[in-house]
């Protein structure tokens, strides 16, 4: 079986990006406009020209020359390159672009913080997935490391909130994240990766298979 690598960047949305607004398109730079306050204003523009610099980047092309479209749940591909996948996410100050070349994928970050844990799990996770948060030895940790592995299969799946969060089930009982019950529709096999830490990364890859990491920082 061949491995496929995925490229997993990460930068700071507070630093200044290369290039900035000149990078982005009219209607990017009307959405950073609605954004409530300069600083989101910021990091929007931080994370969307980043994104274009690095898409540009991995394919030789001029990033403002890079066209995205939108399935009908939101989820961004690129218009000349339908066989290149990629996804951000970006947490607080933080951003994460994960970029393949073969299989669809997700990717998500979150940033630890202070949050209801054991009710928003009991409200919207599966069973199992809840369980396993009351019984871990800190269950705010276990909370943050099974959303973002969640998230990140959602993503990878591009039905956004149509997926609803307690269809299936990760468990991150053992040494690595495995699929516990797969989401509806979707391959059993899953292939998922997790690094915890204050800002909590996940990359999720459906169909299973041999994957390796290439991971830098802006």
């Amino acid at each position: 079986m061949s491995r496929h690598d995925i490229q997993l960047w990460s930068w700071s949305l507070d630093d200044e990006p290369p290039g900035g607004e000149t990078l982005l398109t009219d209607e990017e730079r009307d959405r950073a406009q609605r954004f409530v306050g300069p600083l989101l204003q910021r990091r929007f523009v931080a994370a969307r020209s980043q994104l274009r610099a690095l898409l540009g980047q991995h394919l030789g092309r001029d990033p403002r020359s890079l066209v995205f479209l939108l399935n009908e749940f939101g989820k961004p591909r690129l218009a000349d390159h339908p066989g290149v996948h990629f996804n951000l996410s970006h947490s607080q100050d933080r951003a994460l672009l994960a970029v393949s070349d073969g299989p669809v994928i997700g990717a998500d970050l979150e940033m630890m913080r202070a949050v209801d844990h054991l009710d928003l799990a009991r409200r919207y996770f599966h069973p199992d997935e809840v369980g396993a948060i009351e019984r871990h030895r800190d269950p705010r940790q276990a909370f943050f490391r099974i959303w973002t592995l969640k998230e990140a299969v959602v993503k990878a799946i591009g039905l956004g909130l149509a997926l609803p969060l307690d269809s299936f089930a990760v468990s991150i009982d053992g040494p690595r994240p495995v699929m516990a019950v797969a989401p509806p529709e979707s391959p059993g096999a899953w292939w998922l990766h997790l690094e915890p830490g204050d800002y909590c990364r996940a990359v999720a890859v459906p169909g299973g298979g041999e994957f390796g990491l290439i991971q830098r920082n802006v």
